[in-house]
């Protein structure tokens, strides 16, 4: 049951309207200056660039993005990598393949230096593969050690990581927004923050999307996903969109709102895979973004 939402008055009154941007895989294998064209067009704030730092020109995206009038919110960590032997897997337990996941999240912060980004993300699991490689609390610790690594590269580059929950049917390790923040605790350092992704959130938080949020804070929220509870477009579907926004108003939210949605009959192996026509997915995109601002002007009006 939905929440009623409540016409009052709202904690975050001195919070900036919300940024909302777009996560550049859905978009598969389309020319990125393509993907800027067509996002710049629709009207977003800017792309959140999947994180491939060999495939990309840093100085050249970033000089693209500033001419389509984009900005560059985040590198989306990828947990494996697109060929069979990348796993990027920050819990193996040989220290060989630890290290090339290492590698890979400081060389996506080097990434988002370039562009200016502010964060990176990252899945403690690997996505599609909820087995452990040895045990939950074994591999637990193995990843905190892991990220702690990282992290430290990217303090010195005051680059956040933010730690994705996933679902427990494509990740075994971090589900809900309460074990990403027990990861964060344990790894103890400031640059490690936490993220939501609304259609996981869904499945895995027992007292909705909104709570979650509030539980979480502006402390630890420094990033979020969205996608209505059918992977679809917000406002496609049955989430209660105007109170999930306003509970990051309620704890003043800093960061921004990366949508990620597939139309209807899509999966994340057809997006990767650029078999989404584009007349569809910006139409998806296009009517998002105007129901996610249509939501948080009512919401602002009671600010």
């Amino acid at each position: 049951m939905g929440v009623k939402w409540e016409q009052k008055k709202l904690k975050g009154v001195n919070m900036k309207q919300i940024k909302f941007f777009v996560n550049s895989w859905i978009f598969g294998d389309c020319e990125i200056e393509k993907v800027f064209e067509r996002v710049s067009k629709i009207g977003y704030d800017g792309v959140e660039l999947v994180g491939e730092p060999d495939i990309y020109d840093g100085k050249g995206i970033f000089k693209l993005a500033t001419d389509y009038g984009l900005k560059i919110c985040s590198i989306c960590g990828m947990f494996p990598g697109p060929e069979k032997d990348d796993l990027r897997a920050l819990a193996h337990p040989e220290v060989k393949e630890r290290k090339k996941a290492i590698e890979y999240i400081k060389r996506c912060v080097d990434m988002a230096v370039v562009l200016n980004a502010k964060s990176v993300l990252v899945v403690p699991g690997l996505v599609g593969m909820p087995e452990f490689f040895v045990s939950k609390e074994i591999d637990f610790e193995t990843t905190v050690n892991s990220i702690a690594e990282a992290a430290q590269y990217a303090e010195n580059n005051k680059i956040y990581l933010t730690i994705e929950p996933i679902n427990r049917y494509e990740v075994g390790l971090i589900n809900s927004i309460s074990e990403a923040m027990t990861m964060a605790k344990k790894i103890n350092n400031p640059f490690v923050k936490i993220m939501g992704d609304t259609f996981h959130m869904q499945i895995e938080e027992p007292d909705g999307i909104p709570q979650a949020i509030r539980r979480a804070g502006g402390q630890w929220l420094y990033h979020m996903h969205a996608a209505d509870n059918t992977r679809q477009a917000p406002g496609r579907g049955t989430m209660d969109w105007r109170n999930i926004l306003r509970s990051l108003y309620d704890i003043d939210y800093t960061g921004v709102v990366s949508l990620e949605p597939l139309p209807k009959g899509a999966s994340p192996y057809d997006a990767r895979k650029g078999k989404i026509p584009a007349e569809i997915l910006d139409k998806e995109l296009a009517f998002a973004l105007e129901y996610l601002k249509l939501q948080e002007s009512i919401i602002r009006e009671y600010l």
